[in-house]
Protein backbone atom coordinates (compact mmCIF):
# COMPACT_ATOMS: atom_id res chain seq x y z
CA UNK A 1 0.00 0.00 0.00
CA UNK A 2 2.40 2.18 1.03
CA UNK A 3 4.34 1.76 -2.24
CA UNK A 4 1.20 2.03 -3.79
CA UNK A 5 0.89 5.13 -2.65
CA UNK A 6 4.07 6.62 -3.09
CA UNK A 7 3.97 5.47 -6.77
CA UNK A 8 0.79 7.56 -7.45
CA UNK A 9 2.50 10.63 -5.67
CA UNK A 10 5.12 10.50 -7.95
CA UNK A 11 2.72 10.34 -11.26
CA UNK A 12 0.96 13.72 -9.76
CA UNK A 13 4.27 15.91 -9.37
CA UNK A 14 5.60 14.06 -12.78
CA UNK A 15 2.19 15.38 -14.15
CA UNK A 16 2.17 18.85 -12.75
CA UNK A 17 5.49 19.26 -14.05
CA UNK A 18 4.42 17.63 -17.61
CA UNK A 19 1.11 20.80 -17.34
CA UNK A 20 4.09 23.40 -16.32
CA UNK A 21 6.02 22.83 -19.12
CA UNK A 22 3.12 22.13 -21.12
CA UNK A 23 1.94 25.62 -19.92
CA UNK A 24 5.35 27.33 -20.89
CA UNK A 25 5.82 26.01 -24.43
CA UNK A 26 2.09 26.98 -25.05
CA UNK A 27 3.07 30.56 -23.40
CA UNK A 28 6.27 30.69 -25.46
CA UNK A 29 4.69 29.93 -28.40
CA UNK A 30 2.20 32.17 -28.03
CA UNK A 31 4.46 35.22 -27.61
CA UNK A 32 7.02 34.08 -30.08
CA UNK A 33 3.86 34.61 -32.63
CA UNK A 34 2.60 37.94 -31.27
CA UNK A 35 5.16 39.62 -30.60
CA UNK A 36 6.69 39.63 -33.88
CA UNK A 37 2.79 40.25 -35.18
CA UNK A 38 2.97 43.69 -32.65
CA UNK A 39 6.24 45.05 -33.83
CA UNK A 40 5.33 44.27 -37.39
CA UNK A 41 1.24 46.59 -36.80
CA UNK A 42 3.58 49.07 -35.01
CA UNK A 43 6.19 49.50 -38.07
CA UNK A 44 3.18 49.43 -40.59
CA UNK A 45 1.95 52.10 -38.59
CA UNK A 46 5.13 54.11 -38.46
CA UNK A 47 5.69 53.34 -42.33
CA UNK A 48 2.25 54.54 -43.11
CA UNK A 49 2.59 58.10 -41.60
CA UNK A 50 5.95 58.40 -43.20
CA UNK A 51 4.67 57.43 -46.46
CA UNK A 52 1.76 59.80 -46.05
CA UNK A 53 4.27 62.86 -45.14
CA UNK A 54 6.63 61.62 -47.75
CA UNK A 55 3.44 62.06 -50.08
CA UNK A 56 2.98 65.28 -49.30
CA UNK A 57 6.60 66.49 -49.17
CA UNK A 58 6.66 65.27 -52.43
CA UNK A 59 3.61 67.07 -53.88
CA UNK A 60 5.12 69.76 -52.05
CA UNK A 61 8.13 69.73 -54.09
CA UNK A 62 6.38 68.86 -57.14
CA UNK A 63 3.93 72.19 -56.81
CA UNK A 64 7.10 74.26 -56.10
CA UNK A 65 9.06 72.93 -59.25
CA UNK A 66 6.34 73.69 -61.67
CA UNK A 67 6.12 77.66 -59.89
CA UNK A 68 10.15 78.09 -59.96
CA UNK A 69 11.50 75.04 -62.25
CA UNK A 70 13.48 72.24 -61.42
CA UNK A 71 16.53 72.06 -59.44
CA UNK A 72 18.78 71.82 -62.02
CA UNK A 73 17.24 74.97 -63.75
CA UNK A 74 17.34 77.26 -60.72
CA UNK A 75 21.15 76.54 -59.73
CA UNK A 76 22.06 77.56 -63.78
CA UNK A 77 19.89 80.36 -63.75
CA UNK A 78 21.41 80.87 -59.97
CA UNK A 79 25.09 80.52 -61.42
CA UNK A 80 24.27 82.93 -64.80
CA UNK A 81 23.33 85.47 -62.89
CA UNK A 82 19.69 84.95 -63.37
CA UNK A 83 17.29 85.44 -60.38
CA UNK A 84 15.51 81.85 -61.14
CA UNK A 85 13.15 80.66 -58.75
CA UNK A 86 14.01 83.60 -56.32
CA UNK A 87 11.13 84.78 -54.93
CA UNK A 88 12.16 88.37 -55.03
CA UNK A 89 12.03 88.42 -58.35
CA UNK A 90 8.79 88.38 -58.51
CA UNK A 91 8.01 90.59 -55.90
CA UNK A 92 9.72 93.14 -58.17
CA UNK A 93 12.51 93.40 -54.88
CA UNK A 94 10.17 94.96 -53.25
CA UNK A 95 12.03 96.45 -50.12
CA UNK A 96 9.30 97.05 -47.69
CA UNK A 97 9.82 97.61 -44.25
CA UNK A 98 6.17 96.13 -43.43
CA UNK A 99 6.28 97.54 -39.87
CA UNK A 100 6.25 100.86 -40.96
CA UNK A 101 4.65 100.56 -44.42
CA UNK A 102 1.89 102.83 -45.27
CA UNK A 103 -1.39 101.39 -45.16
CA UNK A 104 -4.65 102.04 -45.17
CA UNK A 105 -6.97 100.25 -42.32
CA UNK A 106 -3.55 100.34 -40.13
CA UNK A 107 -3.99 102.60 -37.07
CA UNK A 108 -1.82 103.51 -34.48
CA UNK A 109 -2.66 102.80 -31.24
CA UNK A 110 -2.54 106.74 -30.27
CA UNK A 111 -5.27 106.82 -32.57
CA UNK A 112 -7.65 104.23 -31.68
CA UNK A 113 -8.47 103.49 -27.76
CA UNK A 114 -9.66 99.83 -27.06
CA UNK A 115 -8.95 96.43 -27.85
CA UNK A 116 -6.10 95.30 -30.69
CA UNK A 117 -6.86 92.83 -32.85
CA UNK A 118 -4.40 90.27 -34.38
CA UNK A 119 -5.04 88.06 -37.60
CA UNK A 120 -2.61 85.90 -38.13
CA UNK A 121 -2.36 85.21 -41.67
CA UNK A 122 -0.84 82.42 -43.80
CA UNK A 123 -0.25 82.11 -47.39
CA UNK A 124 0.98 79.33 -49.81
CA UNK A 125 -0.57 76.41 -48.36
CA UNK A 126 -1.94 73.80 -47.61
CA UNK A 127 1.32 72.15 -47.34
CA UNK A 128 3.15 69.21 -45.52
CA UNK A 129 3.42 72.07 -42.47
CA UNK A 130 -0.30 72.67 -42.70
CA UNK A 131 -1.21 70.04 -40.23
CA UNK A 132 1.17 70.93 -37.38
CA UNK A 133 -0.34 74.58 -37.62
CA UNK A 134 -3.54 73.65 -37.43
CA UNK A 135 -2.45 71.55 -34.54
CA UNK A 136 -0.41 74.19 -33.05
CA UNK A 137 -3.50 76.74 -33.42
CA UNK A 138 -6.57 74.11 -32.00
CA UNK A 139 -3.49 73.66 -29.01
CA UNK A 140 -4.04 77.72 -28.20
CA UNK A 141 -7.51 77.89 -29.20
CA UNK A 142 -6.55 80.62 -31.82
CA UNK A 143 -8.26 80.89 -35.25
CA UNK A 144 -6.51 82.40 -37.98
CA UNK A 145 -6.56 83.10 -42.19
CA UNK A 146 -5.35 80.92 -44.24
CA UNK A 147 -4.71 82.16 -48.24
CA UNK A 148 -4.34 78.98 -50.00
CA UNK A 149 -3.91 78.20 -53.44
CA UNK A 150 -5.00 75.87 -55.60
CA UNK A 151 -3.08 72.12 -54.77
CA UNK A 152 -5.91 69.16 -56.60
CA UNK A 153 -3.12 66.42 -55.34
CA UNK A 154 -6.01 64.68 -53.05
CA UNK A 155 -3.55 64.76 -50.31
CA UNK A 156 -4.45 68.32 -49.41
CA UNK A 157 -8.37 67.59 -49.89
CA UNK A 158 -8.47 66.71 -45.88
CA UNK A 159 -6.19 69.39 -45.65
CA UNK A 160 -8.50 72.07 -47.08
CA UNK A 161 -11.50 71.05 -45.06
CA UNK A 162 -9.81 71.02 -42.26
CA UNK A 163 -9.06 74.07 -42.36
CA UNK A 164 -12.66 75.36 -42.48
CA UNK A 165 -13.92 72.82 -40.17
CA UNK A 166 -11.86 73.85 -37.36
CA UNK A 167 -13.08 77.41 -37.76
CA UNK A 168 -10.60 79.48 -40.03
CA UNK A 169 -11.00 81.81 -42.62
CA UNK A 170 -10.89 80.55 -46.19
CA UNK A 171 -9.16 83.24 -48.34
CA UNK A 172 -7.79 82.78 -52.14
CA UNK A 173 -4.36 83.13 -53.19
CA UNK A 174 -4.54 82.52 -56.46
CA UNK A 175 -4.74 79.17 -58.42
CA UNK A 176 -1.28 78.57 -59.73
CA UNK A 177 0.82 81.31 -57.81
CA UNK A 178 2.55 81.60 -60.89
CA UNK A 179 3.25 85.56 -61.67
CA UNK A 180 4.09 85.70 -65.07
CA UNK A 181 0.88 83.54 -65.95
CA UNK A 182 -1.34 85.29 -63.19
CA UNK A 183 -0.14 88.96 -63.81
CA UNK A 184 0.10 88.70 -68.05
CA UNK A 185 -3.07 91.02 -67.95
CA UNK A 186 -6.21 91.24 -66.44
CA UNK A 187 -8.16 88.28 -68.46
CA UNK A 188 -5.59 86.24 -67.01
CA UNK A 189 -5.90 87.48 -63.39
CA UNK A 190 -9.48 86.81 -63.96
CA UNK A 191 -9.30 83.51 -65.58
CA UNK A 192 -6.89 82.19 -62.48
CA UNK A 193 -9.37 84.26 -59.71
CA UNK A 194 -12.19 81.92 -61.15
CA UNK A 195 -10.35 78.89 -61.32
CA UNK A 196 -9.00 79.26 -57.48
CA UNK A 197 -12.59 80.51 -56.36
CA UNK A 198 -14.62 77.62 -58.21
CA UNK A 199 -11.85 75.06 -56.84
CA UNK A 200 -12.17 76.24 -53.09
CA UNK A 201 -16.13 75.96 -53.58
CA UNK A 202 -16.22 72.44 -55.34
CA UNK A 203 -13.49 70.89 -52.37
CA UNK A 204 -14.91 72.92 -49.41
CA UNK A 205 -18.27 74.37 -49.63
CA UNK A 206 -17.15 77.38 -49.04
CA UNK A 207 -17.77 80.37 -51.35
CA UNK A 208 -14.83 82.61 -50.10
CA UNK A 209 -15.19 85.99 -50.28
CA UNK A 210 -11.40 87.16 -49.17
CA UNK A 211 -8.28 87.40 -51.77
CA UNK A 212 -4.54 88.99 -50.86
CA UNK A 213 -2.64 89.08 -54.47
CA UNK A 214 0.40 86.98 -54.69
CA UNK A 215 3.35 89.61 -53.84
CA UNK A 216 0.64 91.81 -51.90
CA UNK A 217 -1.31 94.32 -54.00
CA UNK A 218 2.05 96.56 -53.98
CA UNK A 219 3.70 94.25 -56.31
CA UNK A 220 5.72 95.21 -58.66
CA UNK A 221 4.75 92.73 -61.55
CA UNK A 222 1.85 94.13 -62.21
CA UNK A 223 2.16 96.23 -65.54
CA UNK A 224 -1.12 97.64 -65.90
CA UNK A 225 -3.37 99.91 -62.98
CA UNK A 226 -3.85 97.65 -59.82
CA UNK A 227 -7.32 99.68 -59.84
CA UNK A 228 -8.31 97.68 -62.49
CA UNK A 229 -7.71 94.35 -60.60
CA UNK A 230 -8.90 96.08 -57.32
CA UNK A 231 -11.93 96.80 -59.46
CA UNK A 232 -12.68 93.19 -60.65
CA UNK A 233 -12.07 91.69 -57.41
CA UNK A 234 -15.38 94.02 -55.81
CA UNK A 235 -17.25 93.26 -58.53
CA UNK A 236 -16.77 89.98 -57.49
CA UNK A 237 -17.89 90.67 -53.80
CA UNK A 238 -14.40 90.51 -52.43
CA UNK A 239 -11.86 92.45 -50.50
CA UNK A 240 -8.57 91.27 -50.70
CA UNK A 241 -6.01 92.16 -47.77
CA UNK A 242 -2.19 93.07 -48.09
CA UNK A 243 -0.50 93.08 -44.51
CA UNK A 244 1.11 95.89 -42.14
CA UNK A 245 3.47 93.32 -40.05
CA UNK A 246 5.54 90.07 -41.59
CA UNK A 247 7.31 87.46 -40.49
CA UNK A 248 9.64 87.90 -43.24
CA UNK A 249 9.95 83.88 -43.25
CA UNK A 250 9.98 84.03 -46.98
CA UNK A 251 13.86 86.14 -47.07
CA UNK A 252 17.50 84.76 -46.83
CA UNK A 253 18.63 83.81 -43.72
CA UNK A 254 15.28 83.75 -41.40
CA UNK A 255 15.66 81.58 -38.84
CA UNK A 256 12.86 81.01 -35.51
CA UNK A 257 14.38 83.97 -33.74
CA UNK A 258 14.13 86.47 -36.26
CA UNK A 259 10.32 85.26 -37.33
CA UNK A 260 9.55 85.95 -33.93
CA UNK A 261 10.64 89.27 -33.43
CA UNK A 262 9.67 90.74 -36.94
CA UNK A 263 6.27 90.07 -35.70
CA UNK A 264 6.27 90.53 -32.22
CA UNK A 265 8.47 93.86 -32.51
CA UNK A 266 5.68 95.35 -34.90
CA UNK A 267 2.52 94.50 -33.49
CA UNK A 268 2.51 97.22 -30.60
CA UNK A 269 2.65 99.98 -33.37
CA UNK A 270 -0.81 99.17 -34.71
CA UNK A 271 -4.80 98.42 -33.80
CA UNK A 272 -5.28 96.14 -36.41
CA UNK A 273 -2.58 94.20 -36.90
CA UNK A 274 -2.50 91.24 -40.48
CA UNK A 275 0.40 89.04 -39.81
CA UNK A 276 1.81 87.78 -42.74
CA UNK A 277 3.64 83.97 -42.71
CA UNK A 278 4.01 81.45 -44.70
CA UNK A 279 2.61 77.78 -44.73
CA UNK A 280 5.25 75.62 -46.68
CA UNK A 281 7.48 73.04 -46.04
CA UNK A 282 10.83 75.00 -46.46
CA UNK A 283 9.22 77.62 -43.65
CA UNK A 284 9.73 74.67 -41.00
CA UNK A 285 11.24 78.08 -38.63
CA UNK A 286 7.56 79.67 -39.04
CA UNK A 287 6.31 76.10 -37.78
CA UNK A 288 8.56 76.48 -34.72
CA UNK A 289 7.96 80.11 -33.70
CA UNK A 290 4.27 80.08 -33.74
CA UNK A 291 3.56 78.58 -30.03
CA UNK A 292 5.84 81.47 -28.63
CA UNK A 293 4.08 84.05 -31.36
CA UNK A 294 1.11 82.91 -29.88
CA UNK A 295 1.90 82.95 -26.22
CA UNK A 296 3.61 86.44 -26.62
CA UNK A 297 0.65 88.34 -28.22
CA UNK A 298 -1.58 86.64 -25.70
CA UNK A 299 0.55 88.11 -23.02
CA UNK A 300 -0.26 91.88 -24.42
CA UNK A 301 -2.82 94.16 -22.85
CA UNK A 302 -6.38 93.95 -24.68
CA UNK A 303 -5.26 92.23 -27.28
CA UNK A 304 -6.81 89.23 -29.08
CA UNK A 305 -6.38 87.04 -31.89
CA UNK A 306 -8.96 86.45 -34.36
CA UNK A 307 -9.41 85.39 -37.93
CA UNK A 308 -10.44 87.62 -40.86
CA UNK A 309 -13.81 88.01 -41.01
CA UNK A 310 -16.69 90.24 -43.13
CA UNK A 311 -16.46 92.84 -40.12
CA UNK A 312 -12.58 93.18 -40.62
CA UNK A 313 -11.10 96.26 -41.53
CA UNK A 314 -8.95 95.76 -44.55
CA UNK A 315 -5.19 96.35 -44.48
CA UNK A 316 -4.02 97.63 -48.06
CA UNK A 317 -1.10 98.95 -49.11
CA UNK A 318 -1.04 102.52 -50.17
CA UNK A 319 1.22 102.74 -53.89
CA UNK A 320 2.86 105.82 -53.79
Amino acid sequence: MASGTGERKQKKVYSKKIQKLRRAIVFTVVAACLIPTCICLILAVRYDRLRTKYEKSEADLNWYRDRYGDEKSILAASDSGDSGGDTSAEYGEIQWDYGVANTSGAQNPEDIEGTRYVYLTFDDGPSSSTGEILDILDQYGVQATFFVCGKPDSKYTDLYKRIVDEGHTLGMHSYSHSYKDIYASLDSFKDDFKKIKIFLYDTTDVDSIFYRFPGGSSNKVIKDDIAEYEKFLDEQGVTYFDWNVSANDDKAGATKETVYNNIISNIPKYKHCVVLMHDAADKKYTVEALPEIIEAIQAMDDTVIVPITEDTLPVQHIKK
